[in-house]
């Protein structure tokens, strides 16, 4: 990257996935990674997030960080200008998310599922499984009270199937979780015979679905074309099977994080550090770097 002066260049705006690329272990912008999205400001490029995130998850670490953004969010279901206005957006049909639902009915006690939803996220699934789950994977090594646990589970409706079909709703994305990631494997070919759904994965304890034409790659794309930007003008950074069709595009620079798995380091075409060693900053300085 250093040292393709001319292709470094004509980078005119960098795009990052946020857990496991551009946020640290604990799920915050590192001091560094904050340093790294100045530079490429007072360069004059942009910076973008893709993330499977909703558009209120993703917000409150950029927030912290004082970065205001263009965003693709839940994996290309809904897109979002700096300002948090949403300029595109690909909704599941309460008919498809009730075929979703049927097809994990036969383990419903083992599984949960996360309905993310314009009034919020739903959750189907025994409360007990619930809650160790979001306790150890969703908001992991904080010390915090029985109240403030509390305030965070209320953050989520929790029902019953019949309950959230009952209603038309607008749902953006259905994630089913569990830590036996042998079941989570297991279910796949079940979450894509749904048929006309996008299925990917941010974790080894999920499956993503959204709309069929709802991917991170497409979301990119979409992106692109509205702000005047050609793939070679774009540097993407992941780590998740999710970023797949992102960094499958022909991307000026398509970089997979140090934590990526070996499919996606095969993908892309440079390999940085991971996230808990600042990888992004380390290939935006490179980027940087390379166009003086």
């Amino acid at each position: 990257m250093v040292k393709d002066r001319e292709r470094n260049r004509k980078i005119r705006a960098v795009v990052s996935d946020m857990d496991g690329s551009f946020l640290d272990g604990r799920g915050m912008v590192s001091q560094r990674n904050i340093e790294a999205v100045r530079g490429l400001v007072q360069e004059g490029l942009r910076f973008m997030v893709c993330t499977g995130r909703s558009y209120d998850e993703a917000r409150t670490p950029l927030k912290e960080a004082g970065i205001s953004c263009d965003m693709v969010a839940m994996n290309g279901a809904a897109i979002y200008d700096s300002s948090g206005r949403a300029v595109k957006e690909h909704i599941l049909s309460r008919d498809k998310v009730g075929r979703i639902l049927q097809a994990v009915e036969p383990f419903k006690d083992r599984l949960i599922v996360q309905l993310v939803t314009s009034e919020g996220d739903y959750i189907i699934a025994r409360e007990d499984l619930f809650r160790h789950f979001f306790a150890a994977r969703i908001f992991p090594n904080k010390e915090r009270s029985r109240e403030e646990e509390e305030a965070l589970f209320a953050g989520y409706h929790r029902v019953a199937k019949e309950e959230f079909l009952g209603k038309e709703r607008r749902c953006f994305k259905a994630v089913t979780l569990s830590e036996d990631t042998q079941l989570i494997s297991g279910i796949k070919d079940r979450m894509t015979a749904v048929g006309g759904v996008c299925v990917a994965a941010s974790f080894p304890t999920n499956w993503e679905i959204t709309h069929e034409q709802a991917s991170k790659g497409a979301g990119l794309a979409d992106c692109a074309k509205r702000m005047g930007y050609g793939f070679h003008e774009i540097m993407a950074l992941g780590d998740g099977d999710n970023d797949k069709t992102m960094l499958s595009l022909p991307l000026g620079w398509s970089v997979a994080m140090g934590n990526a798995g070996e499919g996606l380091k095969e993908t892309a075409q440079i390999i940085t550090g991971a996230n808990t060693e600042d990888g992004f900053a380390q290939a935006v300085e490179a980027l940087l770097e390379g166009r003086r």
